[in-house]
């Protein structure tokens, strides 16, 4: 009795995956997104220094660099959150389909969504070890680690696999190319300071 209660249960949540599934692909290219912001307004701070103004106070240029870094960050989840809800097209079966939607828009959001979402994977896993690491010391290593692989492989991939096959017919060649300069600087971040394979790779 049980058991069919729980393949009820289970066939119930998997038949509404289409519903929820975006919100755990987005949620976490969120969190590296914020990754990002975070290193962001620590680069922004010396130029703010260095501008010609009547500071009110020293701390002033990096209260002003983190109101800059959140201002990116907003505009950068708003333009990530667009891009994959309305990566809805019938997903593309080859790569001539998918060279007949080629835009700025089809090239850099998947190579957007790659480091951020990422980062945000390596984040939950990191949280996951901290939470744990009082209890399972070593141990939370480990868990932390399986952690940011099925989060990666759950949402990170099945989100970036959506914005690479599922982009619209775009109006334009070069349409997405005014989110390039923005996003794009985000998207380094993540990768520098989001992904461990540089401490692996050291």
């Amino acid at each position: 009795m049980m058991l069919h209660v729980l393949k009820k249960i289970d066939a119930l949540v998997s038949s509404a995956r289409p519903t929820y599934h975006w919100l755990g692909q987005i949620s976490v290219t969120i969190l590296g997104i914020h990754l990002a912001a975070d290193r962001l307004d620590d680069l922004i701070s010396p130029w703010m220094a260095k501008i010609q103004v009547a500071w009110p106070s020293p701390e002033a240029p990096l209260t002003a660099a983190t109101w800059c870094a959140v201002a990116v960050e907003l505009t950068v989840v708003l333009w990530a959150t667009w891009a994959l809800m309305s990566a809805c097209a019938q997903p593309v079966e080859s790569v001539r389909q998918w060279r007949d939607r080629l835009s700025v828009r089809s090239v850099f959001t998947p190579l957007f969504w790659a480091p951020t979402s990422l980062a945000g994977a390596w984040v939950v896993g990191m949280a996951v070890e901290d939470l744990t690491a009082p209890w399972l010391l070593g141990h939370a290593t480990l868990l932390g680690g399986v952690t940011t692989v099925v989060v990666a492989w759950r949402l990170s991939v099945t989100g970036w696999i959506r914005v690479l096959r599922c982009t619209p017919v775009p109006r334009s060649r070069l349409q997405g190319l005014v989110w390039v300069p923005v996003a794009g600087v985000v998207a380094g971040l993540a990768a520098v300071h989001g992904l461990p394979i540089w401490g692996w790779l050291g």
